[in-house]
């Protein structure tokens, strides 16, 4: 079936011969993208969205946006406050549909550039971003697969929808391949340790939570996206991504939204207290209630949500401002997470990208004011970059939704940088978060440590 508006032409298939992964594996192009969402997780699971071929690229580093134009062939520069720019360069269009995303950005936000080794400097821009008219959805309740174009320029012509379709339906892929890699460096528990409790101690009422990043670097060699299948087989997560740009990928999953934008209605869902999952239902319920009765998470949770509430406020009305769901606990594949849903109606003179800046963790420490925390964190030597920041998608009728990058893994040429943030209240334990995180780098190397064969 197919449909055609002024702006956006759409054909639907049955899919129920495809998946997300061969989707992607059959589509033909450069700057792939694959967002999706487990199904194992309450509420999510329903769209994957499957992309190739931008139309331009935006990317940012300091006071500067550089604009590569697939069409034209030309870069354009342009000089301001990074925020400012994207509002003025996102493309936005009335291309309403059923679907939470059609078409439009899709990429991250970091802060600082990342330096991953000490005498081999690699750097990744502070904003990235793809500008997708075409993109693919995967419907999982109805098994359908929707190809969305969505026109920015009116006498643009238009891509073949048609023989896009056959081309994932029939397509031969090839050989599945594997990866292999071998660990160069990370940061020495005992400094980790001791920045957790000098950060700790400089808490106050003016800076609520602090992020450090804690760094692993390993030479890579192999094919990325076996690498992201291994990953979302075993840690699959509400957010699952892998993105393609010119030097690195960027792959990952992730159980914390950071804010969603729909219309006028503001979604946040911060995520702070953890828990492993039990063995048996019994032992399930019995570790859910220990993470809810737990004082400290209690404590750091009610903290973060307050923080958030602020944040919100700054770019919502604040009597709309409200937590519609505290302290809930969900489940993932590996842990109990603490949750909570607040939910604002946004400023109408305000830009879905306004209430990201709003909430995105600045530098490496979060809340106000956010120029007191980066004192605290100058002397620490590995920036958080894109893993202090969120990945996901603007759309062109300006819904926005986008996840913590805290676990995400960037392969750039033969190298792979991985980082395990954490955040610290006043009222964390660092020596057990410390002994945790310490317990999932293990298992994450060994559950990423076959290469892709099963």
């Amino acid at each position: 079936m197919e449909t055609t508006s002024s702006r956006t032409k759409m054909k639907t298939i049955n899919g129920d011969s495809l998946t997300p992964i061969l989707i992607f594996r059959r589509l033909q192009g450069t700057h792939k993208f694959l967002l999706e969402s487990s199904a194992q997780h309450e509420g999510a699971g329903r769209f994957s969205f499957i992309g190739a071929n931008p139309r331009k690229t935006y990317k940012g580093t300091g006071q500067e946006i550089q604009e590569v134009s697939y069409k034209t062939g030309k870069t354009y520069v342009h000089k301001g406050e990074l925020f400012v720019l994207l509002k003025r360069l996102m493309p936005r269009i009335s291309n309403t549909t059923q679907f939470p995303f059609s078409g439009g950005a899709v990429g991250y936000i970091g802060h600082g550039r990342t330096t991953m080794f000490n005498d081999d400097e690699i750097e990744l821009p502070d904003v990235h971003f793809h500008i997708y008219e075409t993109i693919i959805v995967f419907d999982h309740l109805t098994d359908e697969v929707t190809l969305i174009h969505t026109n920015i320029d009116a006498e643009k012509q238009q891509p073949d929808l048609e023989e896009m379709a056959q081309q994932l339906l029939n397509d031969h892929v090839r050989d599945e391949a594997n990866y292999r890699y071998h660990a160069l460096d990370t940061t020495a528990n005992e400094q980790f340790a001791t920045a957790l409790q000098t950060m700790q101690a400089n808490l106050n009422n003016g800076i609520a939570r602090v992020v450090l990043p804690k760094r692993y670097v390993a030479n890579f060699q192999g094919d990325a996206f076996s690498l992201y299948r291994q990953l979302r087989k075993k840690r699959p997560a509400a957010y699952m991504y892998y993105i393609e740009f010119e030097d690195h990928v960027v792959l990952g999953t992730s159980p914390e939204s950071l804010i969603r934008v729909k219309g006028e209605r503001v979604i946040a869902t911060p995520t702070e207290g953890i828990y492993p999952r039990g063995e048996t239902k019994s032992e399930d319920l019995a570790n859910e209630r220990k993470l809810y009765d737990h004082t400290g998470i209690r404590k750091s949770h009610a903290t973060l949500v307050s923080a958030v509430q602020q944040e919100l406020q700054s770019v919502c009305f604040r009597d709309s401002v409200q937590v519609i769901d505290g302290m809930r606990i969900e489940r993932s594949k590996q842990a109990l997470h603490m949750t909570s849903r607040i939910e604002g109606q946004l400023l109408p003179m305000l830009h879905a990208l306004d209430v990201l800046k709003a909430t995105l963790p600045p530098l490496s420490a979060t809340d106000i004011p956010k120029k007191q925390a980066t004192r605290y964190v100058k002397k620490w030597p590995h920036t958080a970059a894109i893993f202090g920041g969120a990945l996901g998608f603007i759309g062109f009728n300006g819904h926005l939704d986008f996840a913590l990058t805290g676990q995400s893994i960037v392969v750039e040429h033969e190298s792979m940088h991985m980082q395990s943030t954490i955040t610290v209240t006043k009222y964390t334990n660092v020596q057990n978060v410390l002994h945790q995180v310490q317990g999932e780098e293990c298992a994450f190397l060994q559950l990423l440590a076959n290469g892709g064969r099963n």
